[in-house]
């Protein structure tokens, strides 16, 4: 039960830190949101390749 009170309490406080960020615009709240997506998207296609690419060699 704290440790879901602890996760939402620090998921609205990154929601207000980037409302604030972007002056409660939400077009850029939501541009952040996509780099965010697409970069973690990009991580791990990334990762996923490298992994490939290693057991390959093997």
């Amino acid at each position: 039960m704290f440790v879901k009170v602890m996760a939402k309490t620090n998921m609205l406080g990154f929601w207000q830190v980037l409302f604030d960020y972007c002056n409660e615009d939400y077009s850029c709240v939501l541009v952040w949101i996509v780099i965010g997506v697409l970069g973690f998207l990009a991580v791990v296609i990334g990762l996923g390749l490298m992994i490939t690419r290693l057991n390959r060699r093997e």
